[in-house]
This record gives structure tokens, sequence and C-alpha cells, in this order.
């Protein structure tokens, strides 16, 4: 009876480890997968690494040209579900082939987290280059009418460049709880297959 006991007890035993086991590894399958269950859609970040937003980012954001002279930033297949945890998203691009007493010019874009057309479809941002092209090159802050995004350059040249390489997105949480993605600045793809996101002027 009491070899029973014993035996009945090893089996519980071995039964709960193998459960607790199995619930790890599905956790962690769940946390590392592709985050875009419904339709390719990403729509929450906050349990994602940065590699993982890194590569939805690398896939997703698109730069393009308005027929008015405007540049089109968009986080195609991201939710506007992220903004309610993200209001504010910050982008950080640096000028390629240019440089300042040493230092290359860094142009930063701030603009509010919001729904799209599609009001499931976070909005692009737009950038008014032509306007931007139309001042002095300067270090500063710049906000214009009909725009949420304002743009913040540092180490300024004497000339606009023209050519700028995505380094960092940052998604900005009214708790501190931020999620930031940096990337590699050359235009030369590296080894892993990454390809810069480039910002022309």
């Amino acid at each position: 009876m009491l070899s029973k006991l014993k035996t009945f007890g090893f089996f519980i035993l071995c039964f709960g480890l193998g459960i607790s086991v199995f619930f790890s590894i599905s956790e962690k399958f769940d946390i590392a997968r592709d985050p875009a269950s419904i339709d390719g859609k990403v729509f929450q970040i906050s349990t994602l690494s940065s590699e993982q937003i890194k590569a939805q980012l690398s896939q997703k954001i698109k730069v393009r040209t308005t027929a008015d002279g405007k540049k089109s930033i968009q986080f195609s297949g991201f939710s506007s579900a992220l903004c309610k945890t993200y209001p504010e998203i910050e982008m950080e691009f640096q000028a390629e082939g240019v440089a300042v007493a040493g230092e290359t010019p860094i142009m930063k874009v701030t603009s509010p987290c919001q729904p799209g057309q599609d009001p499931a479809d976070m909005a692009a941002i737009f950038l008014p280059i032509e306007n931007l092209l139309k001042e002095k090159p300067r270090s500063a802050e710049y906000k214009f009418a009909g725009f949420v995004a304002k743009v913040e350059f540092k180490n300024a040249s004497d000339e606009w460049p023209r050519e700028w390489v995505l380094t960092k997105v940052l998604f900005k949480n009214n708790f501190g709880n931020d999620k930031s993605v940096f990337f590699e600045r050359t235009l030369a793809a590296d080894h892993s297959g990454e390809h810069p996101i480039i910002l022309n002027f």
C-alpha cells in the first residue's frame, strides 16, 4: 500500500512539473511569435522586445512623397489601438554624408499618435518638406500651420542635407514606459539583411 502511494505521489509530481514546463514554453512562444494576429496588423508592442518591434518597423514603415510636396511617413499595418498606450511618436534621423565640426546633423520628428482615415489604422505623419527648404538651415524647432508634427534640427549645416537615415523610433508613454528602437545608420545593408529607412528632401 505504501509503495502504491509513493508511486502515485511520484506520478503527480512528474505530471505537475510537466504541466508547468509546458505552460512556460507556451508563454514564451506567445511572446516571441509575430504580434500581428489579425490580417498582419500590429496591435500591441508592450510585451515585445526592441528587436521584435524593430523587425516589424523595418517591414512596415514606408516613406512616400505626396503630390503637393509633402513627405508621408506611414506605419503601414500598425493599429491605432497602440495610440491608447503610446500617445506620442518620436523619430530621429541622421544626415548622410554630412558633418558639422565633426558632428552629424540630426532631425527629430515628434508627432501625436492618431487614428488614420481608417480609424483602425495609425495615421501617417506628414512633413512639409517644401516649407522647410524655404527656411534658413539652423539648429531650431519648426512647427508649421496645418501639420501636427514638429521638426527639430541639431548640428545644422549651411545647406539642408537631402538624405536622412532613420536611426531611432520612440513610442512615448505617459507613465514613462517608453519603447525605443534603434536602427543602423549606414546606407549599406548590414550582414543581417537589414535595409535602412531613407527620407529624402
